[in-house]
């Protein structure tokens, strides 16, 4: 069975953008007929929207998967990798997740460690979760760990560098530009 590759948040960000989209056209079709104009072409355009919303949700509720995602401070999102993206940064992260990720996440960062059976809930497949995120959070979440789940904190363990050049791993990794 292949997996959905948008997840239900994902899904209902896009309902949000088009529910905004429906509104602004909503706001022209009024200020169109104000102006003593037909308004017939903004109003079909909102009812397209509307359609597509409802495609849009009847998809998150029914087929995409429910990857929870665990809260962030609303700065962490806008952070940037300060490491560079070469890849001396990316062996480097290679090496530190190899050396402290592997026993729950996999050599591959597949979530198949073999210590991933004993946890619930199991961890994820990094390599479909982490291009799903922004940067930011993800370091967040390295960083403090994430509540209810066996990821613990790391900015105790691993240093500010060594964090954001596991970010750069697995970033490469997900993109499919290096081989583990």
């Amino acid at each position: 069975m292949t997996q959905f590759p948008i997840t239900r948040q994902g899904l209902q960000d896009i309902a949000q953008l088009l529910i905004a989209g429906m509104a602004v056209f909503g706001v022209l079709a009024l200020v169109t007929r104000r102006r003593g104009r037909s308004p017939r072409r903004y109003l079909q355009s909102a009812g397209m929207l509307a359609g597509l919303t409802a495609v849009v949700y009847a998809l998150a509720f029914t087929v995409a998967p429910n990857i929870p995602t665990p809260p962030v401070p609303f700065t962490a999102r806008f952070q940037s990798n300060p490491v560079p993206d070469t890849t001396e940064s990316i062996d480097a992260g290679r090496r530190t997740f190899q050396e402290n990720c592997v026993i729950c996440h996999g050599s591959r960062a597949l979530g198949d460690g073999p210590q991933a059976f004993t946890l619930n809930p199991k961890p994820f497949n990094l390599q479909v979760h982490v291009p799903l995120h922004p940067t930011g959070e993800v370091a967040y979440w390295i960083a403090n760990g994430v509540a209810n789940t066996g990821m613990p904190a790391w900015r105790d363990k691993l240093t500010d560098e060594q964090r954001w050049q596991i970010i750069r791993y697995l970033d490469a990794l997900a993109a499919k530009r290096i081989d583990q």
